[in-house]
Formats: structure tokens, C-alpha cells, sequence
């Protein structure tokens, strides 16, 4: 194959136009190797209009063609969209290739094709994805001409008018002679055939070659004793052939005698394997938009294992499900569903989680309000202890005041304040719980402009539960002990150290917004080796752990 440099040589409209309204020769491919590529020519003047069609019983489809003309030189050519155009360092030869939109069976493309020649001779070769030839041929429009100015077509065993054919010496041919020049060479080797892959899928093409073979013979192809499409063969002069054949795609799995024979009756067979292939479909999931307005209706689809079901979740921006379904997968390993969002949906980001035999995908949609904000509102738990702070967090347009208000079960307003939304449109407040605070449902209300949007907590009884922990079970002297743990937010918390000898170490720290503490201990020199107990007092509550020192 040639590497060439690029170049995009478009052929004048005119010219191409032209093709299709004034007196066209036309020429068809001579004596192509295979039926599953046709090429036809149309010509005016020094322009060819060439047409490449990949025949519908083709399972490759055609992804590179190379003409080389074989009596003249190519002077510009054109392409057609997705396949580009490539010259080779010898100018007689071009080729036009596509990654991305190949000649499908049953499709056809036209190229076009200006020369020198008003009577140009082209020979083509089509190969598939793989590099694999699909076919070859020549094209003459010279012949094409030709045939204009006869009546009646010549025959290649008889004169012009119907008489046998003659020896060069003028004299008709004798049957005995006739017969003489047609005889075959029987090859020395017995006849086999073998095919490459020893399993093969319904509907698939196999490669097949052999040896033995009387040359230039018919060749018949059998499975299980019936014929089967031969898609492409070549023989020489040795007997040896190579060739393709389509196994059909009703051949249940199993074993399966292949048999090919020639005119002389040498035949020989060789079993194949068939059997279906599973194909492995992803796993998938996706929306037929991005983001939904409030009353819009959310389009879910994906691919799956076919004939199954697919286990959809929905989660809104507070985690909870709005649709949790078993979603039935059709024959082509695809399925969809719908989700009608309410008019007073909780904007924000909702989370689509799909399930199937152990795999899990997800994505992800934005719902706004109807006016188009995209307005979130979240706190970081559905329930509060007394003591505890809410956290109440989401999304609204960058930089754009956000009004959080606060009401407690009875509808009082507990809270209230005014902030700003970052650049990237984030906000956050914390509001603590008090002891004393009453139990039940709460609301938390957003307000930007004149959208509002809302989100409900409750607050329950009792206390927090008081940790405390070392990021070690085991110290040497000069090492730092971490301790941390959580308590009631925005409080005091007291930590005592208890040594072996009975030594009482003191310290102190405060919890943040929620409620997290950490205090240092530097274990001293020549500190005694053993046991020690770290408590964390805080109120009423108390906790308790052990570390070990060791020399």
C-alpha cells in the first residue's frame, strides 16, 4: 500500500453536474474476484463519475478503495463528506478512505475522478475495517464506447455470425482439439480443506482455504450437505484456493461438516463448531435532558441484559427516593421509563442509581424552579437531637442574597437570616438546638428574589452522645497522643489523662458547629511504661478509652 500525502483536489461543480445531464459512457467492472463489491463508471469528456455499492448480503462494510488508472495520470478528485481523499507518490493512484462513515452492506457511494484520458481504464480494490480485500476489478469506459457502435454482442466460443471458432491457421477447430486445450491438470496432492477458527457464530463469515483442487474449476460448498453462499473465492494454478462463506444464521449449536467439491467430483470435508456468542450489554443509564423545570416530565433510558429487568432508584436532593421500580429490558437490551416531577419538586440535583445482577450505574439531573432558578435546599440529617446544630446548605444563583428562615412545629419563626451566594452559586448556615428547644417538625424556608423552596427536619429528645478516641493504641515517650471526638456542638469538653502511677494529666478544649474536638498530649520523657486511661467529660455525659506507653 502506498503512504501518500494528503491533498483535497475538489473537481469543478460543472464538470460533476455535467455528468448527469449530457451523454455519459458507462462501464461496469470486468472480472471482479467477488460479488460482494460492484463498481460502475460513468464518463464525460475527462471526467469519471465512479459508484461503489457494497452488496446487502455483505456482513463487512467497505472502508477504503484504491483506484490506480492504467493509461493516463490523475489530475484532481473529489470526495464525498466523511471519507477523505489521499494521492500516492506515483500519480496514476488515489485512494479515498473513511474512519467513521464506511459503505454499509446494501449502501452505495460515488467518488469522482478527473484525468487526461476521455477514455480512462481503472483498476479498484475495496477493503474492509479489517484490511481485508472485499473486491477487485478493472473498469474500461474505452469498451464502453465500443459497444455504442455495435449491434450485437461478440461471442467468445463463436464468430460474429454464429460460426465455430477458428484455429489461427483460419481453419474451424476440431472437437478433439477443443477438448485437448481444456483439459486440467490434475493436482499430485489429495484434495483438503481446513477453516481457521474452530468456532464459528451463526450468521457469521467464515474463512476457508484448501488445496488439491482442479484448477480453474466451479467449486460447490455444502454444510450438512446443503449449499451455502460463497462470498468470495479465488483458485490458481496449483489448485489451491482461499475463499469466504456465510454460515447461515438459523445452524443450531453444535458440530457441522463443511464439504467442497469441483466439476471432477475431488471433494473433501472438514467439522466446524457453531455456536452462538453472548453478547455482553453494558450497563447503562441516562436522561433525555440535563436539567427539568418543576412539572416536567424526566425521561429515564439505558441498555441492559435483554429480556430482564433493570432495578431503577430516584433520589432527591435530600436522599430521598421518588421512584424506586423494577424497569422490564426488551429483546434489543434496551428500556425507559418516565418520572413526572410534581410542581413543587425540590429543586437541586436527584440522583438515578440502576441495578442489575450485581452492577450498579448512576447519573445524575437537575431540577430548577419554574421560572428557570436553580434553586437547592438541604440540611445534613433528617433528625436532630436537642443540643445538636442544623446545618441547612444548597444552591442558588451566584452571588444573589438567600433568605433562610427557620419555623418550628407550632409555625413560630426561630430563626432568620440574610446571606450571599458564592461564585458558584453555594450557601451555608448552621442554626443551633437548643435544650430547651420543643420537639417535633421543623421547616427550613429559602427564599432568592421571589422563588422559595422548603425542607423539613424534626428535633427528638435526649442528649448527645458524648466519644472520645487516640489515632494510636501505642506510644513511645516523645510522641504526640491525638485525641479527638464529638459531644454537644459549641460546648466545653474535659479531658483527663490517667497515668499507671495513678497521676491525674488535665486539659480542656471546646466543640465546633458540629460538635467535633481534638486536643494534643505530648507523652513525656522517662514517662512510665503501661497503661493509660484518657476520659472526656462534657456535662453529664462521660467517655472513656485506653492507650499503652512503652519504653
Amino acid at each position: 500500500m502506498y503512504v501518500g500525502r494528503s491533498v483535497y483536489l475538489a473537481i469543478p461543480t460543472m464538470l460533476l453536474v455535467a455528468t448527469l445531464i449530457l451523454p455519459l459512457s458507462y462501464a461496469q467492472s470486468e472480472n471482479p474476484t467477488s460479488s460482494l463489491v460492484k463498481v460502475t463508471a460513468k464518463t464525460w469528456k475527462e471526467t469519471t463519475v465512479v459508484k461503489v455499492e457494497n452488496s446487502k448480503d455483505n456482513i463487512y462494510s467497505i472502508k477504503l478503495v484504491w483506484f490506480t488508472l492504467q493509461n493516463g495520470v490523475v489530475q484532481s478528485f473529489k470526495s464525498v463528506s466523511g471519507w477523505s481523499a489521499e494521492i500516492a507518490s506515483n500519480p496514476n493512484t488515489i485512494q479515498f478512505r473513511t474512519d467513521t462513515d464506511p459503505i454499509q452492506p446494501g449502501a452505495s457511494l460515488t467518488f469522482g475522478i478527473k484525468s487526461d484520458q476521455k477514455t480512462p481504464i481503472f483498476k479498484w480494490i475495496a477493503l474492509d475495517e479489517a484490511g481485508d480485500e472485499l473486491g477487485s476489478g478493472v473498469f474500461d469506459t474505452s469498451k464502453a464506447e465500443e459497444e455504442k457502435e455495435e449491434t450485437g454482442e461478440k461471442s467468445s466460443t463463436s464468430g460474429q455470425n454464429g460460426k465455430p471458432a477458428e484455429t489461427p491457421e483460419g481453419k474451424p477447430a476440431k472437437d478433439n482439439e477443443v477438448n485437448s486445450s481444456q483439459e486440467k491438470k490434475v493436482p499430485k496432492v489429495p484434495p483438503a480443506i481446513e477453516i481457521p477458527h474452530d468456532v464459528v457464530e451463526p450468521g457469521r463469515v467464515a474463512k476457508i482455504k484448501g488445496e488439491g483442487f482442479t484448477p480453474d474449476s466451479k467449486l460447490t460448498v455444502l454444510l450438512d450437505g446443503k449449499p451455502i453462499k460463497k462470498l468470495k473465492f479465488t483458485m490458481n494454478k496449483d489448485g489451491k484456493f482461499k475463499g469466504r462463506v456465510l454460515i447461515p444464521k438459523d445452524v443450531v449449536d453444535g458440530n457441522h461438516q463443511i464439504s467442497v467439491s469441483d466439476t471432477v467430483g475431488r471433494a473433501a470435508n472438514v467439522f466446524i463448531n457453531v455456536k452462538h456468542e453472548e453478547r455482553i450489554i453494558p450497563l447503562t443509564t441516562a436522561t433525555d435532558k440535563q436539567s427539568y423545570k418543576q412539572g416536567d416530565l424526566v425521561k429515564i433510558n439505558g441498555t441492559g441484559k435483554a429480556e430482564a429487568a433493570v432495578q431503577l432508584t430516584v433520589n432527591n436532593p435530600s436522599g430521598i427516593a421518588i421512584l424506586s421500580s423494577a424497569v422490564p429490558i426488551n429483546k434489543d437490551s434496551k428500556y425507559s421509563t418516565f418520572i413526572p416531577l410534581s410542581l413543587d419538586a425540590t429543586p437541586g440535583d436527584y440522583e438515578i442509581v440502576a441495578f442489575q445482577e450485581g452492577k450498579t450505574v448512576k447519573t445524575i439531573f437537575t431540577v430548577v424552579t419554574i421560572s428557570g432558578f436553580q434553586i437547592s435546599v438541604v440540611t445534613d440529617k433528617f433528625e436532630y437531637k436537642q443540643g445538636e446544630n442544623v446545618r441547612v446548605s444548597g444552591k442558588a444563583p451566584p452571588n444573589k442574597d438567600v433568605v433562610v428562615k427557620i419555623f418550628a412545629p407550632d409555625g413560630s419563626e426561630v430563626f432568620n437570616t440574610v446571606l450571599k451566594a458564592d461564585s458558584n452559586g453555594n450557601y451555608e448556615v448552621s442554626m443551633p438546638i437548643l435544650s430547651t428547644s420543643v420537639l417535633g417538625k421543623y421547616s427550613a424556608v429559602v427564599k432568592v428574589d421571589n422563588e422559595e423552596i422548603s425542607i423539613t427536619f424534626t428535633i427528638t429528645q435526649g442528649s448527645v452522645a458524648l466519644t472520645i478516641q487516640t489515632d494510636k493504641e501505642e506510644y513511645r515517650d516523645g510522641e504526640l497522643v491525638r485525641i479527638s471526638g464529638k459531644g454537644k456542638a459549641n460546648d466545653k469538653v474535659s479531658i483527663i489523662i490517667k497515668t499507671p502511677r495513678e497521676e491525674l494529666v488535665r486539659m480542656a478544649t471546646n466543640t465546633k458547629d458540629d460538635g467535633s474536638y481534638s486536643a494534643l498530649w505530648l507523652v513525656p520523657s522517662g514517662a512510665k511504661s503501661g497503661t493509660y486511661r484518657l476520659f472526656a467529660e462534657q456535662g453529664d455525659a462521660r467517655a472513656e478509652t485506653l492507650f499503652v506507653v512503652s519504653v
